[in-house]
């Protein structure tokens, strides 16, 4: 399974390991921004419509970063585009914990947004032409990226209750500081792709292939269910009425109990994403990618269904840990499928990352907007929706399997 980390020489692996610690950041990033929500709300008197909006600022910098990160990167480098965008993240980080003026913290959320999203756009791309697409390498690489989600809440909720929920965001502030200085010292094959012209070099052709558009559409339904379910997970579960009863608590011991439990379930679908990506890993050697993307939305729309409507803890828990081993490797496995097209054209990774961050935009603050009129219940309907066109999208790009990529301009 790791076959692809052995083929590569000295500089390569380096550059394959800083791309691991990068992605191992943003993991960090992604989770401590639904864990920090509900203390930020309440520390800065948001309502749930205006913490809706912050995560998708997030998203609107991430949408920014896949433009700016395949433009930029033809003109200066791969390498100090991802250096100068990625450090823009942990600014925002800090900029959250210091200030909360909304106008300053809808540009700290934007400022994260850019920086995780020029991370996710340079080591998909770099992993996926390092390893020839390897869908392993993806698997791996987000895996890291569930490692960095798991110890984020943990980490979080142990800073919180000893310091205070500023804590845990400067924390995550310390560690991409490290990651923006260990992409320093890397050398980028093909650092700076010709910017047009050649056959297979510039240009949009893979925009006419039927086989691209499937894959973005995936890729839009699959990240307006991650970023939504991480946005709202934690709020979601402190707010689900018919789970308190299960706590035997009342009062402040009420409250301080669904707090922990709901960060617990974060930490859980992150470590149960990291086994399910491990198991991708291992399985893509052996079934067809393709196939393992529609079984696996179809059981991500399942598990989602028996969180909403659970009414006990243990069915909550149970419903909790197969979401996250289903959602696992279907990102990874996208980008792997995308690599005849990410390979071949400079674009066509930040046309991707750019799809997928137009949904991440748009499903957060829809469903804190709903949770504001009908109940977190409703809000979170929206995101079963948008599971469910995932199935459909996957259902299609199946039966597009036999179809050859088309390479014109």
């Amino acid at each position: 399974m790791f076959s692809f980390i052995r083929d590569l020489d000295r500089a390569r692996r380096t550059l394959l390991y800083a791309c691991f610690y990068a992605f191992f950041c943003n993991g960090m990033v992604a989770l401590t921004m639904g864990s920090m929500l509900p203390d930020m709300k309440a520390a800065y008197g948001l309502s749930d419509t205006a913490g809706g909006l912050m995560l998708s600022a997030h998203s609107m910098g991430n949408l920014t970063a896949g433009f700016l990160s395949g433009v930029v990167g033809v003109y200066i480098g791969r390498k100090r585009t991802v250096i100068g965008l990625s450090a823009l993240a942990f600014v925002g980080m800090l900029l959250i914990a210091l200030n909360g003026a909304p106008g300053l913290l809808f540009f700290a959320f934007v400022l994260t947004g850019v920086g995780r999203g020029s991370v996710t756009n340079f080591d998909n791309a770099t992993v996926n032409a390092l390893t020839g697409g390897s869908a392993a390498a993806s698997n791996l690489l987000h895996a890291v990226f569930a490692v960095g989600a798991i110890l984020a809440p943990m980490a979080f909720l142990l800073l919180r209750n000893a310091i205070g929920w500023r804590a845990g965001v400067i924390l995550v502030a310390l560690c991409g500081t490290a990651s923006v200085l260990n992409l320093t010292r890397v050398t980028v094959p093909g650092d700076r792709p010709a910017p047009a012209g050649g056959k297979r070099s510039g240009g949009f052709g893979f925009m006419r292939d039927p086989g691209f558009i499937v894959l973005a559409g995936m890729m839009l339904f699959y990240l307006c269910s991650e970023y939504a379910i991480n946005g709202w997970l934690v709020s979601y579960i402190q707010h689900k009425d018919v789970l308190r009863s299960g706590f035997g608590a009342t009062g402040e011991a009420l409250d301080k109990a669904l707090a922990t439990y709901s960060q617990a379930m974060a930490t859980l679908l992150w470590t149960v994403i990291l086994v399910g990506r491990l198991t991708c890993a291992w399985l893509s050697r052996r079934v067809s990618p393709k196939k393992l993307m529609l079984i696996a939305s179809v059981c991500e729309a399942a598990c989602f269904a028996a969180v909403l409507f659970s009414t006990t803890v243990p069915a909550a828990t149970l419903g909790v840990a197969g979401l996250g081993f289903f959602m696992a490797g279907i990102c990874p496995m996208i980008y792997s499928d995308a690599a005849p097209y990410t390979n071949a054209w400079p674009m066509a990774t930040g046309i991707l990352l750019s799809c997928g961050s137009a949904g991440a935009i748009a499903m957060p603050a829809l469903v804190g907007a709903l949770a504001d009129r009908h109940g977190f219940n409703g809000g979170m309907l929206a995101i079963l929706a948008a599971i469910v066109l995932l199935v459909l999208c996957a259902a299609v790009n199946l039966a597009l399997a036999r179809r050859k990529v088309c390479y014109s301009n």
